[in-house]
């Protein structure tokens, strides 16, 4: 760092920008529509289920991983939709977080099925549908623990070299299957979730997510050959130099801005005219000082 950038801030925060949506209405109109939607003839459609949570990422659990907040960001600040394992014959997963702490890289992947699957049968027997999506974690499982296959998932994500060097890697695997209610019609079964539960895995019904407050700021995005790609921001997305650097990995960021309705059209212009400020900051060798509150 050069002697002119030390102790001091290297950018400017505009004096007046539009506000975001604030984080208590954006998560009541949130719960009132996933609600809605899995109540409706359309909650049993996966695909309209994923394309709800695409658009809400701070529904997705696992941001900091599945055992409590770690204080870390994931990697590149965005939920990974869709985003190809590079295994011969490997089944996309739903979702990735690059999910990390102090110690462990811990990306987390995300099956979801159906709501309207049952987990059991009337003789409390796991159902086909259940079976079979957890032997899908098995097999995601199975290849992670092939060194190889670690190796090409760094590369492919493009995990900084930080991360890859300094912390253990703990992959995490989520189910999210069905609803709450078949176990509230009989709960006797819900001893039973036990055994799709072993270490390093999670199953849960779809009535278990809601938005996560600390996730406010996280993207969806993809990540394929060509990079990562935003796909979806949330309403409350904020910019600025804490976010500058995770978002410059993102490109379409603009384009996802421009279709959430939720952000009215003057946040939206906003946004849109001051992304590539940041992203020219983010680019600097002496980015100096930042404070944890600046943000616009």
């Amino acid at each position: 760092m050069s002697d002119a950038t030390i102790g001091r801030r290297t950018y400017e925060l505009h004096p007046n920008p539009p506000s975001r949506m604030p984080w208590e209405e954006y998560e009541q109109r949130v719960l009132a529509e996933w609600e809605a939607l899995l109540n409706s003839e359309e909650g049993c459609d996966e695909r309209r289920i994923h394309q709800f949570l695409v658009r809400h990422p701070s529904m997705v659990p696992g941001a900091s991983g599945m055992t409590g907040p770690s204080g870390h960001c994931p990697f590149p600040m965005a939920l990974l939709s869709e985003s190809p394992l590079s295994g011969v014959g490997m089944k996309v997963p739903d979702f990735i977080w690059l999910a990390s702490d102090s110690s462990n890289f811990k990306p987390v992947f995300i099956e979801i099925e159906s709501p309207c699957k049952r987990w059991f049968t009337e003789r409390q027997v796991p159902t086909h549908d259940l079976s079979q999506a957890v032997n899908q974690l098995a097999e995601w499982r199975a290849w992670l623990n092939r060194h190889e296959n670690v190796a090409v998932f760094y590369e492919s994500f493009e995990i900084p070299t930080n991360m890859r060097s300094h912390l253990y890697f703990r992959p995490q695997f989520v189910l999210i299957y069905g609803r709450r209610r078949e176990f509230d019609d009989r709960p006797q079964l819900t001893r039973l979730r036990n055994q799709f539960e072993p270490p390093g895995q999670v199953v849960m019904t779809f009535d278990r997510l809601k938005p996560a407050w600390d996730c406010d700021n996280y993207l969806s995005a993809t990540k394929r050959n060509g990079g990562y790609r935003a796909v979806a921001v949330p309403a409350t997305m904020e910019i600025g130099p804490n976010v500058a650097t995770w978002f410059a990995h993102i490109a379409n960021i603009p384009e996802a801005i421009q279709h959430n309705e939720w952000i009215s059209a003057d946040r939206r212009r906003f946004l849109v005219e001051r992304l590539p400020y940041w992203n020219s900051w983010a680019g600097l060798e002496c980015r100096g000082v930042v404070s944890t509150g600046d943000s616009e």
